[in-house]
């Protein structure tokens, strides 16, 4: 679906660019193997299609969309340490095929290099960015800590994987000029995609159709939750329902916003795709 796009071109092309300039050295094979790896770019792919939606050109988002992705793909990297994880996007992940030092120092270079792509922009930028960043590290740490309930859980997604996607939506507007009140509103669009987004990854996870991703280790999260205390057809109801209620509320909040309205439609479209899947998951079980 997002391959067709104009700005998953952009994106693809410019991860191109930055992999013929990495390390010579065994570093630079790890981070190469790291950004050719399959993915959605749906960070980028926000964070421009938020700038575009009030008047930007793509291609002055394009250094901020680009360091989203370094981020985002550090954070797996670091993720499957932490996790053991063998399997990421099909195929071994860089902790399981470099070992740990290595994977650990591509981490630490794609952050580094992120910074730099942010560094031409204006400071507020810069600072949301860095929260962003900081909130999600918090995340982490979080989902190492035993989870007693959904708010637990809730806390600990929304730094982890929330946070740069709202981030993502934020910063788009924000390099463009949009109102205070607009940015606003758009990174509640990015909150409640994050939010949507990580349940059905959860909900993928616990109904065993996760693909392309594997790991020694195993989290605390809200399908399992729920189900210490409801049947599994339950379960899956109300991790259903939190899906649609996310979706719901990421799309009123595009729909109170201002902005160009066919761009605010694709944004629309990415949080109907959780949507639908979320839906043909209740459907199989």
């Amino acid at each position: 679906m997002f391959e067709a796009w104009d700005e998953y071109d952009l994106i693809d092309g410019g991860l191109v660019e930055l992999t013929e300039r990495l390390p010579a050295s065994g570093l630079g094979e790890v981070i190469r193997y790291v950004l050719r790896s399959p993915g959605k770019r749906v960070r980028p792919l926000i964070l421009i299609l938020s700038s575009e939606a009030f008047g930007c050109e793509p291609r002055r988002s394009l250094n901020a969309a680009l360091a989203m992705e370094l981020v985002h793909a550090a954070s797996l990297v670091h993720d499957d340490i932490l996790d053991g994880g063998t399997e990421r996007r099909g195929g071994a992940s860089a902790f399981h095929k470099y070992g740990m030092e290595a994977a650990l120092l591509c981490g630490d270079y794609l952050i580094s290099r992120s910074i730099g792509l942010f560094s031409g922009y204006s400071r507020e930028v810069i600072e949301a960015f860095s929260a962003a960043c900081m909130d999600m590290s918090e995340g982490e740490m979080l989902d190492l800590e035993m989870r007693k309930g959904p708010e637990d859980y809730y806390l600990c997604i929304s730094k982890k994987t929330a946070s740069l996607i709202s981030a993502s939506s934020k910063i788009g507007c924000m390099i463009a000029g949009a109102s205070g009140e607009d940015v606003a509103l758009f990174e509640r669009y990015g909150t409640h995609l994050g939010l949507a987004y990580q349940v059905a990854d959860d909900l993928n996870e616990f109904l065993g159709m996760e693909k392309g991703k594997s790991s020694e280790k195993s989290s605390v999260t809200l399908p399992v939750i729920y189900r210490r205390n409801h049947s599994a057809e339950s379960t899956v109801a109300l991790c259903s329902e939190a899906i649609r209620d996310h979706c719901r509320a990421a799309k009123e909040a595009l729909a109170e916003a201002g902005g160009d309205e066919e761009i605010k439609e694709r944004l629309g479209s990415i949080v109907d795709r959780w949507g639908e899947e979320c839906k043909s998951l209740k459907d199989r079980c």
